[in-house]
């Protein structure tokens, strides 16, 4: 494939001479890229070579043909839901999980006003234009056997080039598949019996952590069964997600919607529950105009999808409504909950701003249900990142490190950047901010540190939650002293002619 941005600045040439607003250029290209997967790896039974019959057999290209280009292949798009091929795995799921639960097919929203209009997209180009947007596709754009490592590329490139995906993303970090593979081998020896696997993310975006987490535990765990489940409510990072997820030939349900209003997965009652939750919840989100329906979803108690903390007088305590990052937690935490309650083990690690464990006082919000989870028992350790993980932002952050079978009030703390042993590395490929990840070695390490539950001078700490309301890793876990190396004989000689100048000044002094 050539370089990936090419067919962004051919499409957006067009687009920019037919008048089209900057700002709306990512949508038109990830919809036509979103299109192009699916026929570089024959998922649908057309493709983009117009000039011989989209590729269909004389039959089925009469009964689409139309006056022209533009007319066949809007013809095409119409009826897509029908023209998916046998290689289509799981693009079929209940209804219930998708947009409007209008169809129980994926192909039916390439079309959406939910994911992309993509009629739309097509009406606005003439015949001729069509063809060179079709052209720069095929030319440019070659997606058979693309390695799925990418995919996630596809989407982050588009957004960093094109300003950002419709609607608001603030918060929204891409996770390099260094941290999801610490986040997967702190899970891995508690799984390594199960025969089925259950993986749930609850921000999934374009799935790349589910899709990364997927292939790290048939790696390391053989004959296990895994399925993947995620939830986003972006529509078109979510048919992205399936889009991804589909190609990858991972066994998944990817649900629409939003989580903190309205969770897809039932997961509180009944026998059934999640093995391995991993997520990225975005940071600094604005939850205000969810507030009623997060309270409503919270009075039901023991049936709410969150865990639930009130004060002393019984009202429920909410996290700041500039900031919906513990609401997720709360979520993962009920599930985890509910895994304790049917004797099933489970583990989560979550990703968080580094404010999120700190920041409040005594009496805030914050940390009353830092201290709700705190007394939960499940939290097994924190582990504070080094700058520079990320590839939109070089903030720290933690990962919070969850096990139902933990049930202690004692955590281990660890700080990947401390004075001893840096537990990081230098990225091989350094992306924008990225500039550091994790190899095989400091993975080892860190997770060996969590499970041994002993301090390491410099590195990692043992703190008592019983009391606890916040914690600052940085503050908890020792620094070295910096020493000046001193030159004893220079010393000495100073300490010498500062002494005779002292007794002189005297002596005048005194005369």
């Amino acid at each position: 494939m050539e370089k990936i941005g090419d067919f962004y600045w051919a499409y957006a040439d067009i687009l920019r001479g037919i008048g089209i607003n900057e700002s709306m250029y990512d949508q038109r290209i990830l919809a036509f890229m979103a299109l192009k997967l699916l026929v570089d790896n024959e998922l649908i039974k057309f493709n983009f070579d117009y000039k011989n019959n989209f590729g269909l057999d004389e039959n089925l290209y009469e009964k689409y043909k139309g006056k022209n280009t533009k007319e066949t292949f809007e013809n095409l798009i119409k009826d897509i839901e029908n023209l998916g091929t046998e290689k289509l795995k799981y693009f079929i799921q209940d209804k219930k999980y998708n947009p409007q639960n209008e169809s129980e097919n994926i192909l039916h929203y390439i079309n959406h006003k939910r994911t992309f209009p993509f009629l739309s997209y097509i009406d606005e180009l003439s015949n001729k234009y069509l063809e060179m947007v079709l052209d720069i596709y095929m030319q440019k754009a070659d997606f058979k056997n693309y390695p799925r490592e990418k995919y996630k590329d596809l989407y982050e490139k588009t957004i960093a080039r094109m300003k950002r995906l419709s609607g608001d993303l603030t918060g929204q970090h891409f996770t390099q598949k260094s941290i999801i593979h610490l986040m997967c081998e702190y899970a891995l020896n508690d799984l390594k019996q199960n025969k089925k696997l259950a993986i749930y993310d609850p921000a999934c975006g374009t799935g790349s952590m589910l899709l990364e987490s997927y292939f790290y535990f048939k790696e390391h765990l053989k004959d296990i069964n895994i399925e993947v489940f995620g939830q986003e409510m972006h529509g078109q990072t979510w048919l992205l997600a399936k889009i991804f997820l589909e190609i990858s030939e991972v066994p998944n349900i990817i649900a629409y919607g939003n989580t903190l209003t309205n969770p897809a997965f039932d997961k509180i009652n009944g026998n059934d529950s999640f093995d391995f939750i991993i997520a990225n919840p975005p940071f600094g989100v604005d939850w205000k105009h969810d507030y009623d329906e997060v309270i409503k979803n919270m009075q039901k108690e023991e049936n709410s999808n969150f865990l639930v903390v009130k004060d002393s007088r019984g009202k429920i305590i909410t996290p700041k409504k500039s900031d919906g990052q513990f609401l997720f937690m709360l979520h993962i935490l009920k599930l985890l909950e509910n895994s304790k309650k049917i004797g099933k083990k489970a583990k989560a690690a979550v990703i968080t701003s580094s404010t999120l464990i700190s920041t409040g006082s005594k009496t805030s919000s914050e940390s009353k249900i830092r201290k709700k989870i705190f007394q939960t028992g499940f939290l097994e350790a924190v582990i504070e990142q080094p700058r520079a993980m990320f590839t939109n932002t070089d903030i720290t952050s933690h990962i919070w490190f969850f096990n139902t079978e933990h049930n202690d009030s004692k955590i281990v703390i660890l700080k990947a950047n401390n004075d001893e042993k840096k537990l990081f590395t230098s990225h091989p490929n350094p992306q924008d901010k990225m500039k550091h990840c994790y190899n095989n070695k400091n993975i080892k390490e860190i997770i060996k540190f969590i499970l041994s539950k002993k301090e390491k001078k410099y590195i990692c700490k043992i703190v008592d939650l019983t009391d606890e309301y916040q914690i600052n890793i940085s503050a908890l876990i020792d620094k070295k002293g910096t020493r000046k190396k001193i030159d004893l004989k220079s010393t000495a000689f100073n300490f010498k002619k500062h002494t005779k100048e002292f007794c002189e000044m005297s002596s005048k002094e005194i005369w």
